[in-house]
């Protein structure tokens, strides 16, 4: 039953992880054809991530330190919305799964 429930928190978090790079390319997209110049500006983010190209890092910094807000973007900000919300149960899962396992480890001890 143990491993069931391991399994399940564990596909849980892959699956909010590609939740995560939609929605993440869903507001980078509608940074592009709503704000191209803001767009460009911080690099033309996307998730091809190159080495020594920042622009990826910068973006999203941009986006949790809230900066679009000054853009009164609906879109941005529901998307945004969505980011953090998934960002918060991918570490609530991630805390799961680290517990479930410790315990395990004493409990197999």
């Amino acid at each position: 039953m143990e491993n069931i429930l391991f399994m399940g928190f564990a596909l849980l978090f892959f699956t909010l992880i590609a939740m995560h790079i939609y929605y993440v390319n869903a507001f980078f997209t509608q940074l592009k054809h709503s704000h191209a110049a803001l767009w460009k500006k911080l690099g033309e983010p996307r998730w091809k991530i190159h080495f020594g190209d920042d622009s990826f890092k910068n973006a999203m910094r941009y986006i949790h330190e809230k900066k679009f807000t000054d853009l009164h973007d609906d879109v941005l900000d529901r998307v945004y919305k969505n980011i953090k919300h998934i960002e918060n149960i991918s570490i609530a899962t991630a805390v799961i799964i680290v517990l479930a396992t410790i315990l395990s480890v004493i409990k197999g001890s």
